[in-house]
């Protein structure tokens, strides 16, 4: 099995230097100290080093720490960008409210690493209960990015290279609109592209996209738009049925046809 250290950092806001660091191993040992001196040889000899927004937080003041540990900056792994992917239904995770972990201590990062590494073993846990082909399109389309590369080399998943498009069609078939442009999306947005898939594959109504994924990642809404919202002008199984008026108005409101006006009707 990798190895992997879970941290979490406290951070002056003015001076930015680190004023408290917490880590736990996967074999439970911890750290909880503001000395780096003290986190260089408690994370040294880890595989894979994992923390919630590492990437665009923890990575920037621990750069150095990571260096002088010897653990490579491909096995970065940030249960922030997993968690949307894999917990599509509201409300999403437990241990997550939009993209901060929910804590019961101010400004503990031991108790923060904690829950990051309960979050990634779910994480871990909800990719492989995935059925097969939607973990390959999600694995087609992530792989290469900075954000989730280091987490299929964790979990040894590769899979060959299909045609990804024909995919998607198969496996959201009557659930997208299938003139949509996939192919311009999987090549410019594969980010945004898996997160619409997966919020149209836990087929809950009520799901939403994290706000901090919109912000992030604005082409989402556009693509979710093209996917679920715009009528085809040819017509295919989703538009026909899921955009169609008449068929809106028998599934939401149970009658069989419009009103009509002066023997004209609503068309």
């Amino acid at each position: 099995m990798n190895s992997i250290v879970f941290i979490d950092t406290e951070i002056d806001p003015k001076s930015q230097n680190i004023i408290d660091i917490g880590g736990i191993k996967d074999n439970g040992n911890s750290l909880h100290s503001s000395s780096i001196s003290e986190f260089i040889p408690f994370i040294k000899g880890s595989k894979f080093i994992c923390g919630h927004n590492i990437l665009n937080h923890d990575i920037k003041y621990i750069h150095n720490a990571v260096i002088d540990a010897g653990i490579d900056f491909n096995n970065v792994i940030d249960t922030l960008y997993l968690s949307p992917l894999l917990f599509p239904t509201r409300p999403y995770h437990a241990l997550v409210k939009d993209d901060k972990l929910q804590s019961d201590e101010l400004n503990n990062p031991l108790n923060d690493s904690i829950k990051a590494k309960d979050l990634f073993y779910d994480e871990v846990a909800t990719f492989h209960h995935q059925d097969d082909t939607i973990k390959i399109i999600f694995y087609l389309l992530l792989h290469r990015k900075r954000e989730f590369k280091s987490f299929f080399n964790f979990i040894n998943y590769k899979s060959e290279e299909l045609n990804l498009e024909n995919l998607i069609l198969e496996k959201f078939h009557g659930e997208i609109c299938e003139h949509s442009n996939l192919t311009t999306f999987i090549k410019e947005n594969p980010t945004e592209l898996a997160y619409c898939l997966s919020l149209i594959n836990c087929q809950n109504r009520y799901s939403i996209t994290p706000r901090w994924v919109i912000k992030n990642y604005p082409a989402t809404e556009r693509i979710m738009l093209a996917l679920r919202a715009k009528p085809c002008l040819t017509g295919c199984v989703y538009c026909n049925q899921a955009l169609n008026i008449h068929e809106g108005l028998k599934f939401f409101f149970g009658f069989d046809s419009y009103r009509t006006y002066a023997d004209e009707p609503l068309h």
